[in-house]
């Protein structure tokens, strides 16, 4: 994808999440851990489609949108059904400015875990940048 493109369509996924930052299904739940020079964040999606989350930075906000998908739906009456499904998004405040260049990203056993090194300066962003990183699914 170009760079143009790639804005284009960040822009566009940004305008997308401030409208539904309020309309979101679900807003899953998270740990947040300044440690050794980065910050550590914990998102529990079990159940969530790998390919669908995608992670961002605005200012002095952390953003994880994505889906989570029932797969297990039966054409019988629901006695009780407590998980919930469908898009989501969390909106994490940033305790202190973060090197959004060098994150990474691990999808295991449900918990997306999200490492942010902390940066060398002391000023949030000014733009919207998306955290470019591969969530890795993985099994072990």
């Amino acid at each position: 994808m170009r760079q143009d493109e790639f804005a284009a369509e960040f822009d566009r996924l940004f305008a997308d999440l401030a409208r539904r930052a309020h309309h979101g299904r679900f807003e899953p739940n998270a740990d947040v851990y300044v440690d050794r020079g980065r910050i550590v964040v914990h998102v529990e999606l079990a159940g969530a489609d790998a390919e669908s989350l995608r992670v961002g930075i605005d200012e002095r906000h952390l953003f994880i949108i994505g889906a989570r998908v029932d797969r297990y739906s039966s054409p019988g009456s629901i006695h009780q059904k407590e998980i919930q499904y469908g898009e989501f998004v969390k909106k994490l405040h940033l305790p202190a400015p973060v090197d959004e260049d060098h994150g990474s990203a691990i999808y295991r056993d449900g918990i997306l875990t999200i490492t942010l090194p902390l940066a060398p300066h002391a000023s949030f962003p000014t733009r919207r940048t998306e955290i470019r990183m591969v969530v890795q699914r993985t099994l072990a």
